[in-house]
């Protein structure tokens, strides 16, 4: 095996020891001497593959904007429906945050403060979700799938709130409830919200099948 693919297997362990222990006591907790201990290594080895505990905070954030980022990318490039978009892309980002009880923890942290390399890091892969969120429901929009009178990127944000507001409950809450369970209740009552009512087309009610029909909308 070359040096290049051992030091990056050890900074993979390094990273992944310091969420274990951010999802275990927090970021306030983290220091380099558990980081190796939990890795397996002498802190000299850390050492040798980060020159400080910032930039294993910075290899933290990257490695989570990798996972999910690069899922809801994936994604996003796929033949699925918007709506299914979405539901992939939530699901994911679910299961990540509950394996890993240290991304939400990281991210609810105030790590970035008086890190302006850290901060602008995280800004931008916030940004970059939202638009790929925004983006599916453009699409939705354009196809027919969602409501016409939704705001993308408010949609996006109310997505991701939803999973943040959610993860962060279950922190407080010591996980007394089931996080994929939740999260599950909220995807549908969401689905429901942005959905397109396909059963009423150019003033015409169409039966629906298997289904319970939803109220007729008053019209003025």
């Amino acid at each position: 095996m070359s040096p290049r693919r051992t030091s990056a297997i050890r900074k993979d362990q390094i990273v992944k020891a310091a969420l274990t222990i951010i999802g275990q006591k927090g970021v306030h907790c983290l220091t380099t001497v558990g980081i190796a201990r939990v890795a397996g290594m002498s802190e000299a080895n850390l050492y040798r593959h980060f020159q400080s505990k910032d930039e294993i905070l910075l290899s933290i954030g990257n490695n989570i904007g990798t996972v999910i980022m690069g899922t809801a990318a994936a994604v996003s490039d796929g033949k699925s429906t918007p709506v299914e978009k979405l539901e992939a892309i939530y699901a994911s980002h679910i299961t990540a945050i509950s394996e890993a009880p240290g991304i939400p923890r990281y991210v609810f942290s105030d790590v970035h403060l008086g890190n302006p390399r850290l901060s602008k890091a995280m800004a931008d892969r916030m940004r970059n979700y939202m638009e790929i969120l925004a983006g599916i429901v453009s699409d939705g929009i354009a196809t027919g799938s969602l409501r016409k009178n939704l705001s993308p990127r408010e949609t996006a944000v109310t997505l991701l709130g939803m999973i943040q507001f959610t993860a962060l409950r279950h922190s407080l809450e010591h996980g007394s409830f089931d996080l994929r369970e939740e999260a599950g209740k909220l995807w549908t009552n969401f689905r429901a919200v942005i959905s397109r009512d396909i059963g009423v087309t150019r003033g015409k009610t169409r039966k629906r099948q298997k289904r319970t029909p939803l109220p007729a909308r008053r019209r003025t």
